[in-house]
């Protein structure tokens, strides 16, 4: 018979990009692994049997972000999100991270599994905050780029997103994206799956099919990124799109 404990005891013990955390449903932690060490600066004593809020920055414990975290887990059976860990030594590092419940026999724990993205995130930052790099980037790649804002409204597009879709006409910063001259962007679908990634951060990776006002059509791919600020609630969501 397979020996699933050994099985977890081996990536648990053997992972070099991921830390590994594993605690009790009431957030008290149990064990981390070398990785999780190495990568923030406690020991598996500086954390034993401490509430796993210790590891959020203090804007977070105060919007109860490990307790929604908690309860989305043990609702759900996981929950996926991007945040601070705060090094032992007091420094906020970026990561992404999934909880797991996971229930053996008659017991639970959570096993969170963590990525550390701070170098990815402090380049969204930098391109963020960089308008004049930004509009070069934009313009340099050819596949098509629409950046909107929370809202649902748009912030930027580039060269080749208005060849894609025929865009001739300016299209002013804030205009809601069924201003877009192509019923494309008025479509439920796409709309409903912006709203989804940028209200529950899943992610967009899907054919479409475009058509214009001639009944030509054609296939087109999407994929998003959702950019955080660093010190800003403000989302923004990338969408990058190509011909299929």
């Amino acid at each position: 018979m397979f020996d699933t404990a050994k099985f977890f005891d081996g990536i648990f013990n053997n992972s070099k990009q991921n830390a590994i955390l594993i605690m009790d449903t009431d957030g008290i932690i149990q064990q981390v692994n070398e990785v999780f060490t190495t990568s923030y600066g406690y020991t598996n004593e500086d954390l034993h049997s401490k509430y796993f809020r210790l590891l959020f920055t203090e804007k977070d414990r105060a919007i109860l972000r490990p307790e929604i975290e908690l309860n989305i887990t043990q609702r759900e059976g996981s929950h996926t999100d991007e945040n601070y860990i705060v090094h032992k030594d007091g420094t906020p590092i970026w990561v992404t991270g999934e909880a797991i419940l996971v229930r053996i026999d008659n017991s639970a724990s959570i096993v969170k599994i963590i990525h550390n993205i701070h170098a990815q995130k402090q380049l969204e930052r930098y391109l963020l905050a960089s308008t004049e790099l930004l509009d070069s980037l934009f313009n340099s790649v050819q596949s098509g780029l629409l950046l909107l804002d929370s809202g649902m409204r748009t912030i930027k597009m580039n060269n080749a997103f208005r060849k894609l879709f025929r865009v001739d006409k300016l299209i002013k910063e804030g205009s809601k994206i069924q201003d877009i001259p192509n019923s494309f962007w008025s479509d439920l679908e796409i709309k409903n799956d912006i709203r989804n990634a940028m209200v529950h951060g899943g992610r967009i990776n899907k054919e479409y099919v475009s058509g214009n006002e001639k009944n030509s059509f054609k296939k087109i791919h999407i994929s998003s990124k959702l950019l955080l600020g660093e010190d800003s609630p403000e989302k923004r969501l990338l969408l990058v799109i190509k011909e299929a």
